[in-house]
């Protein structure tokens, strides 16, 4: 489930660029020497916007006030489904860690006005074949499950460039810290059988780290931690066949000649 209020309550100064800087360095790398304008869809607070306006015209867009207060370069208030922008008016669109966030209707129309507005490149950045079911958490007050950074669909190489048949896949890279996948079949069982409680170790996400909103009634709270010896046995399990990988995923398209 979306809901806007996530977005502008989240902590946006605590989103340093330092921390994006290995991905906003190779994002800069795989843009095109072409290149000159740039849009940059769901820009958030700018980690990354404001690295690369020291290179290209950028905009950055958002629908959150708070995000777009750290925003340096040109900027705009809209969503991503109704960009408030002429067509072909960007040399490369550029999304990152967004299309997960989106609902089926929002992503069908975001992915629609990318292409709408793109002169030639399209480069999308989003989490790499994530189960978004590991990071998952019941709300104590309305009992909604969600996952924690509010994901709402996993995407791999495939299943992103299905998104953009109209465009060539020129690269791809997978980079960032690696994650261990968890077993659909395992993560299936351990979120019937087991306490919301024992769904995310302490390991996973520390207790300073533990403040979350439900996007269902908008409930703020901290989720605790309470071991659960099947959970710590199905984890354990899942240590053993599970590999871990990169976490993102990074394709640059660039528009099919007619």
């Amino acid at each position: 489930m979306d809901n806007i209020a996530l977005y502008e309550k989240f902590n946006w100064e605590a989103l340093k660029a330092e921390d994006l800087h290995e991905k906003a360095t190779l994002i800069r790398s795989l843009i095109p020497a072409t290149v000159k304008t740039v849009l940059d869809v769901g820009c958030g607070n700018g980690a990354i916007t404001n690295y690369l306006a020291d290179y290209y015209m950028i905009t950055g867009l958002d629908r959150s006030e708070s995000a777009l207060e750290f925003v340096k370069t040109n900027k705009i208030l809209a969503s991503a489904d109704a960009i408030p922008s002429k067509d072909n008016v960007f040399d490369l669109v550029f999304s990152s860690e967004l299309l997960e966030h989106l609902e089926d209707e929002v992503l069908e129309n975001t992915v629609k006005e990318i292409k709408r507005v793109s002169k030639s490149y399209i480069l999308i950045s989003v989490p790499n074949a994530e189960n978004p079911g590991k990071l998952s958490i019941q709300c104590p007050e309305c009992n909604y499950v969600f996952n924690r950074p509010n994901h709402l669909r996993s995407f791999t190489i495939e299943s992103l460039g299905a998104l953009f048949p109209e465009y060539e896949m020129i690269t791809s890279k997978v980079l960032g810290k690696k994650v261990r996948y968890y077993n659909p079949g395992l993560l299936h069982l351990k979120l019937r059988i087991t306490p919301s409680k024992s769904w995310i170790p302490y390991f996973w996400i520390p207790e300073s780290k533990r403040q979350t909103f439900c996007p269902s009634c908008e409930n703020e709270f901290t989720y605790p931690y309470k071991s659960n010896l099947i959970a710590s046995f199905l984890d354990l399990v899942n240590i053993i066949i599970s590999p871990k990988k990169p976490y993102w995923l990074i394709v640059l398209f660039k528009k099919k000649e007619e």
